[in-house]
């Protein structure tokens, strides 16, 4: 990264604390940042760049996943993965497979532009969604299952019919 590729070199710095780009990929830190329509925020770009000016495709996947979306099925992305395919005419293999390693920042950005969805990508990377920590929500939802599968007590609600009629042993 850096003034070769348009991006600036950033470190992140909390009060008397040094913050890291795992820190900032593991959601610990997240970061104000202006959603742009028509282009994917520098900074957070800058997290997937290595030393040769490439984005690091997979580990930006990784990241999407791990923030709650699934790039390969949903549509506000989908686009991005197609432009991105090894494939010339899309994705062919729907996963990590179809999708080159490594882009230039210059190829990356096309893509991103072209596929409209830099403004979603931006608020995906920055943690800024509806629900910013996807892994802790899910690990919330989980054990809240988990404690409570075996409750068998109460009954159906009978003032809707569809759910009065359901085995309540199900």
């Amino acid at each position: 990264p850096g003034k070769e590729s348009g991006i600036p070199d950033i470190k992140f710095v909390l009060p008397d604390s040094d913050v890291t780009t795992d820190h900032v990929l593991e959601g610990m830190f997240r970061r104000s940042v202006t959603t742009d329509k028509d282009d994917i925020n520098a900074g957070l770009l800058n997290l997937f760049v290595d030393d040769q000016d490439q984005v690091q495709v997979h580990r930006l996947i990784a990241q999407v996943k791990k923030n709650g979306i699934r790039p390969f099925t949903d549509v506000r992305v989908l686009e991005l993965m197609n432009l991105l395919s090894i494939d010339p005419a899309g994705l062919s293999i729907p996963s990590e497979i179809g999708v080159k390693k490594t882009v230039s920042v210059d190829e990356f950005r096309q893509a991103t532009k072209q596929s409209g969805c830099c403004e979603f990508l931006n608020q995906v990377l920055s943690s800024t969604l509806t629900i910013p920590d996807w892994e802790s929500f899910t690990a919330q939802i989980k054990k809240i299952y988990h404690d409570l599968k075996n409750v068998k007590g109460g009954k159906n609600a009978q003032y809707i019919p569809q759910l009065a009629r359901v085995n309540p042993n199900y």
